[in-house]
């Protein structure tokens, strides 16, 4: 008796592993190895939603080490004594995070936009949200730094859901950034990861998470515990400013909460919107808002910010 239930168990054991596996290695691919858009899609899409008016950008290579990214740099002629670092959202590309540079070109503020790794035009790699790409921006920002001549404290940061997220996880490299301005950021990989399960597939993939974590940590080399923009705020000086619609879906704004939560608040700034948006298009929803809620923001945090001489 012993020896037939053997054999009836060992199959199914072994149907249960490979379909688990399966299953693992599915949505580790979902995670780490997503298809991105390429940059004449991703220009049309945001063209679409309505692109600002910006002069020829020199287009750029920028070596960080085991990828280069490709990106776009904008000389403002305004000479603000200022720059600003943007960084775009999952899937997309350098021009999916243009729609911020008018809060900043009218300050006399350099800007420069790049392809995040395995993203529009710099070299393939695994997605690891912040665990790899934060060292990726840390080498944008000194290169931004070398090109301009100005010091940390007049370079900020802008991302946005997937770059949000990364400029948040840049701070302890970053000590004496200028700001950083994160729309819509998950405050973890695991709450973002296990809410996008259930929420694309369904209760039942919350059983594949951990496996798909497992491979793609192995895979991507990374680890998911230590992608957490809600931990990297901790003791952060630089002024935060977190902008989030209460109606995105895609990343609830209680993920901004929790990253408040663990930030100063005398340098911290949360404004959850009630405008109605989808996921990070607050600023498309009402530009004139957005931007009086980031002009009280620098007025408040980092008032010298922009226009250096030309005030």
């Amino acid at each position: 008796m012993k020896s037939k239930l053997l054999w009836i168990m060992v199959p199914v054991l072994v149907l249960i592993l490979l379909v688990y596996s399966g299953g693992s290695w599915y949505f580790s691919n979902i995670l780490i190895a997503q298809e991105t858009q390429a940059l004449d899609t991703s220009l049309a899409t945001m063209t679409e939603l309505g692109l600002p008016a910006l002069p020829a950008p020199e287009t750029v290579a920028i070596d960080a080490g085991d990828v280069t990214l490709a990106g776009f740099y904008y000389d403002n002629a305004k000479e603000g004594d200022c720059a600003v670092l943007l960084l775009h959202g999952y899937t997309g590309t350098r021009y999916g995070v243009l729609q911020y540079a008018p809060l900043f070109w009218e300050r006399g503020c350099d800007l420069l936009a790049y392809d995040a790794r395995g993203h529009g035009q710099t070299s393939d790699a695994y997605h690891t949200y912040g665990y790899h790409e934060k060292v990726d921006g840390q080498a944008a920002y000194t290169w931004l730094l070398d090109r301009t001549g100005l010091e940390p404290a007049q370079v900020g940061l802008i991302g946005v859901s997937y770059g949000a997220a990364t400029s948040l996880q840049m701070l302890p490299l970053l000590p004496d950034v200028a700001f950083v301005l994160a729309d819509s950021p998950y405050a973890s990989l695991e709450m973002i990861v296990t809410h996008q399960a259930v929420a694309q597939f369904g209760a039942w993939t919350k059983a594949f998470v951990p496996g798909a974590f497992f491979l793609s940590e192995v895979r991507a080399d990374f680890d998911k515990d230590q992608v957490s923009p809600m931990a990297a705020v901790q003791g952060a000086t630089a002024p935060i400013l977190l902008i989030h619609s209460r109606t995105d879906a895609f990343t609830p704004y209680t993920n901004s909460e929790a990253i408040f939560a663990n930030a100063n608040p005398a340098t911290t700034e949360l404004h959850i919107t009630d405008w109605g948006s989808a996921h990070a298009r607050d600023i498309f929803t009402d530009y004139a808002a957005y931007q009086q809620i980031v002009d009280d923001f620098l007025a408040a945090h980092v008032p010298d910010f922009g226009l250096g001489d030309g005030r």
